[in-house]
C-alpha cells in the first residue's frame, strides 16, 4: 500500500479517474497533495490506534520547586495525541500540555518524578497501516476531496457518512487486536 494507492482509492470512492503521482500536474493530484497529510493525522488522532500507540520514558527539562506542576517534560516529537502520564506503578496521573514562552517549546506539566507517556504517534509508513486504518481514512479523505473534485455538497456528506460508520467499525476492530488476551491490558511496544 502506497499513498498513491490510498490517493486513488478515496478518488474511486468519487468516482474519480486515478493518479499516477502526487507530482502530477492536475488538479486531482494537487487536491490529494494538499488533503492527505492533514487527513491522515486527523484520522490518526480519532482513536489509539495499535500500529500507531506507543509508550516512552519522558525527557526532563526542569524541575519548579512550589508550582502546582513540579516537572515539566519534553513534548514526544512524534506525538499526535497524548493519551496518558503515568509512573512506574502504571498508576495514571494529572498532567497538562502547554506551550512554553521561555523554552519556545511544546511541553508536558506533571507531578510525578520520571514520567512516562502513552500516545498516538505520527506514523507516515503506510506499509505499517491497519487494513481497516485504510478504508476509513480512503473514506476521510474522499470526504475532504468530494467538495474540491465535484463540487458535490451530497457526494461530500455521503462520503462523511460512510467514514463515520467504517470508522466505528475499524475502532471496535482494533479494539478487540489490542488486547493482550493473557495479561488483559494494552500491547503496545515501548519505545527505546
Amino acid at each position: 500500500m502506497s499513498k498513491i494507492d490510498i490517493c486513488n482509492m478515496a478518488l474511486a470512492h468519487l468516482g474519480q479517474e486515478p493518479i499516477s503521482s502526487m507530482g502530477q500536474e492536475d488538479e486531482r493530484a494537487r487536491r490529494c497533495s494538499l488533503f492527505y497529510d492533514p487527513v491522515r493525522k486527523e484520522v490518526l488522532r480519532t482513536h489509539n490506534w495499535s500500529f500507531a500507540g506507543t509508550v516512552c520514558s519522558l525527557s526532563l527539562l526542569a524541575k519548579k520547586e512550589g508550582a502546582a506542576y513540579l516537572y515539566t517534560y519534553a513534548y514526544p516529537q512524534d506525538c499526535l495525541f497524548l493519551r496518558r502520564v503515568f509512573g512506574a506503578a502504571a498508576k495514571n496521573t494529572p498532567f497538562k500540555e502547554i506551550f512554553d514562552q521561555d523554552l519556545h517549546a511544546r511541553v508536558i506539566l506533571s507531578g510525578l518524578d520520571q514520567a512516562k507517556a502513552e500516545y498516538t504517534r505520527d506514523v507516515n509508513d503506510e506499509n505499517l497501516f491497519d487494513p481497516a486504518f485504510i478504508k476509513a481514512f480512503s473514506l476521510a479523505l474522499a470526504a475532504d476531496l468530494a467538495l474540491a473534485l465535484t463540487g458535490d455538497q451530497n457526494l461530500a456528506q455521503q462520503m462523511l457518512q460512510k467514514y463515520s460508520l467504517t470508522l466505528q467499525e475499524a475502532r471496535r476492530s482494533n479494539m478487540s487486536e489490542r488486547v493482550d488476551v493473557h495479561k488483559g491490558r494494552s500491547a503496545f511496544v515501548e519505545a527505546r
